[in-house]
């Protein structure tokens, strides 16, 4: 079931991970998720002349690859997959433009990351996979995404078969799930989750005991603009959302890796957050919501609730190395 992992078995729980993935397997059976065990399995065989990843957006496959009715039934499959989050791709020709420009966030981490060619990967609430094909042209040794959401797994699915990159690998573990790893991997991302948890610091802490020593996190969070160590908590909702629990400052945000003791905390980007960046496209559509929906509508310095806007952060951080 999870063969892949064997020859690292000094540093992950197997059994308690294979019990894990025995269950949640299940998940895709239920009446609720029918419909992406039938599209998927109804999956043809399709050769693409071209996978270039590196390009923007990613590219799987070349137009004149298929015949018109092929384009056809593979334009309608993925339209099944609606609502697309996370992105853009580009299928044989199918532009699919997602909810968020998730290449601009990859933009502005990319001169930060560590070389993962020969590494292992872990990304932490990966939705469809979009960051594992953009770290595929690295090639990693072993690449994990990990979300608990049945939709996000029939995306990766999805774009994989067609895409068939070696080493990437996507399961439904959640970030309560980090504690099953102990030094296991180089390269931790974990973006846009920090905020969506109860307890950052211990979250934090579980993704340091995961790494290698000497290992690297690349950490995302939405933000709030202001001078000083402190973290927005919403009565109720940020931005329409009913989970996001702490909201912080950069200063803040860099002191939560301090406290978890990571070394060589380095703020990576502070940017704010636009429509640009996330909005409703034909792939997400209405009555689906996005940024615009989320801000006061005479004032987007503001949320919906009155919040300052969300900026985005991200940070470059390390484990410890041994003996040091």
């Amino acid at each position: 079931m999870l063969d892949y992992l064997k020859p690292y078995q000094k540093h992950c729980n197997l059994p308690e991970l294979e019990k894990l993935k025995a269950e949640r397997e299940l998940w895709i059976e239920r009446p609720c998720n029918q419909h992406y065990h039938d599209m998927l399995t109804s999956l043809t065989h399709l050769e693409n002349s071209n996978c270039d990843l590196d390009q923007n957006p990613p590219q799987i496959g070349n137009l004149n690859d298929l015949t018109s009715e092929q384009k056809s039934l593979l334009t309608e499959q993925a339209k099944q997959l609606i609502p697309w989050r996370k992105g853009p791709f580009n299928l044989f020709g199918i532009e699919i433009d997602a909810e968020w420009r998730s290449d601009h966030k990859w933009e502005r981490i990319l001169p930060y990351i560590d070389d993962l060619k020969g590494k292992t990967v872990l990304d932490i609430g990966c939705n469809n996979g979009y960051f594992l094909f953009k770290m595929a042209p690295q090639q990693p040794k072993l690449a994990i995404g990990i979300d608990p959401v049945v939709h996000c797994q029939a995306q990766f699915d999805f774009m994989q078969h067609f895409a068939k990159q070696p080493n990437l690998y996507f399961e439904l573990f959640g970030v309560e799930h980090l504690s099953h790893f102990k030094g296991m991997f180089d390269t931790i991302f974990s973006m846009g989750i920090i905020y969506h948890h109860r307890h950052p610091i211990e979250q934090l802490i579980n993704i340091r005991e995961a790494l290698k020593p000497g290992g690297q996190m690349i950490l995302e969070t939405i933000g709030i603009p202001g001078s000083g160590s402190f973290a927005l908590f919403p009565e109720d909702r940020y931005a329409k959302m009913n989970n996001v629990w702490f909201v912080p400052t950069v200063e803040c945000f860099k002191n939560w890796a301090l406290r978890a003791k990571f070394i060589d905390v380095e703020i990576i980007a502070d940017t704010p957050l636009t429509v640009e960046e996330q909005r409703l496209t034909p792939w997400c559509p209405p009555p689906h919501q996005s940024l615009a929906n989320f801000l006061d509508p005479d004032d987007p310095k503001k949320t919906i609730e009155g919040y300052p806007a969300p900026r985005r952060f991200a940070l470059s951080a390390r484990k410890k190395p041994q003996n040091s």
